[in-house]
């Protein structure tokens, strides 16, 4: 059997190209990405296996059988790799393990991560949310704010380390959750970016964090240069809408003032500014109107180059409408038209924590 090794930052990839075999191995050895034919499965942090470009999760039944027949491949390859040697010496039990491993490290699970920073390491100096009115929230209404003191932050830094060994050299950054990290006061936020860069060094893309500006702390134009200075490179705030109105109906501010003010003072200190947008929060008959009042907020907002819209179709308990899919691929090119901003679809629900 031929079996082409490539080495990456964290592991290596193995092509089977007589079976139409191929997976990514970690430095630890677990799979990540496994192809069988047609079939591309990926392994999540929580131990969810899922199938194919849309991501579905498999049975309990089917991730053993995957696990298996993974096993069972990787074994029969003959590579004198210590990568691959790491790999044949697990068992599904050691897959289980890590999943456990996972759940000590993040108790209330990596929720949500904005798409284009989907592989950063996830530090969690808070979990929960202080708002937890959003009428569409469907990952932290029933789980109240709570910040690690500075002792708890530094054993969970020491638990992620060692949870992601080798994935830390290759990462290209780190996403503060949970759903408000801007929450924590100037001292706490400092003291988590200076453990931060004390213990795994500078990242190629820096911090990133949500920030709800309702619930966040008030910080002085040098506070937010303090934060740029010690690691800090993008705040996500979740807009949804800029029409104040319907804003309010969703369960957020519909003063708009704090986010204005967020937004300002985040690009004078030099960071980036991302901001989700909801589409099907009204019917078709609103639609327009909603498009209006928000490219007039966001006009008013000056996003530049570096700055991006996340646009994503509501999700109503596991449900997207087509109304909600066709409207955003109409706000899509009409965003584009009227700010400087990147422009990203996606799907919220199709998030996974992927190893």
């Amino acid at each position: 059997m031929t079996v082409d090794i490539r080495y990456l930052d964290d592991g290596c990839k193995l092509e089977d190209s007589a079976w139409g075999i191929s997976a990514r191995i970690n430095s630890q050895g677990y799979w990540c990405s496994f192809r069988v034919g047609q079939h591309f499965y990926r392994l999540c942090m929580d131990g969810l296996v899922v199938v194919g470009v849309d991501a579905v999760p498999l049975s309990e039944g089917q991730v053993m059988a995957v696990h298996k027949q993974y096993l069972r491949w990787v074994n029969s390859i003959s590579l004198a790799n210590e990568t691959v040697a790491r790999s044949c010496r697990l068992s599904v039990a050691d897959y289980k393990q890590l999943t456990e491993r996972y759940r000590r490290v993040y108790p209330e699970e990596v929720a949500i991560l904005p798409p284009d920073r989907y592989g950063d390491v996830v530090i969690a100096p808070a979990t929960g949310c202080p708002n937890r009115r959003c009428t569409f929230c469907a990952f932290y209404r029933e789980k109240p704010y709570r910040v690690l003191g500075e002792r708890a932050l530094v054993d969970h830094l020491a638990d992620v380390e060692r949870l992601y060994c080798g994935k830390l050299q290759g990462a290209r950054g780190v996403f503060l959750g949970s759903a408000n990290a801007l929450a924590l006061s100037q001292r706490r936020l400092a003291f988590c970016l200076d453990q931060i860069r004390k213990r795994f060094d500078v990242f190629k893309r820096g911090v990133g964090a949500f920030a709800d500006p309702d619930f966040s702390a008030r910080r002085t134009d040098q506070e937010w240069c303090e934060l740029k200075e010690k690691g800090l490179r993008q705040i996500v705030i979740g807009l949804e809408t800029g029409w104040g109105e319907l804003r309010e109906k969703l369960g957020k501010s519909g003063d708009l003032t704090k986010a204005f003010a967020c937004v300002r003072s985040a690009k004078h200190a030099g960071l980036n500014v991302g901001l989700t947008i909801l589409t099907g929060a009204t019917g078709p008959d609103s639609s327009d109107e909603n498009l209006h009042n928000t490219i007039d907020t966001l006009i008013q907002m000056a996003l530049t180059s570096g700055d991006i819209l996340y646009l994503s179709p509501l999700n109503d308990n596991g449900f997207v409408s087509e109304e909600a899919i066709k409207q955003q691929r109409h706000f899509a090119p009409a965003l584009r038209q009227a700010t400087n901003a990147r422009v990203i679809s996606y799907q919220m629900q199709r998030f996974r924590y992927f190893m």
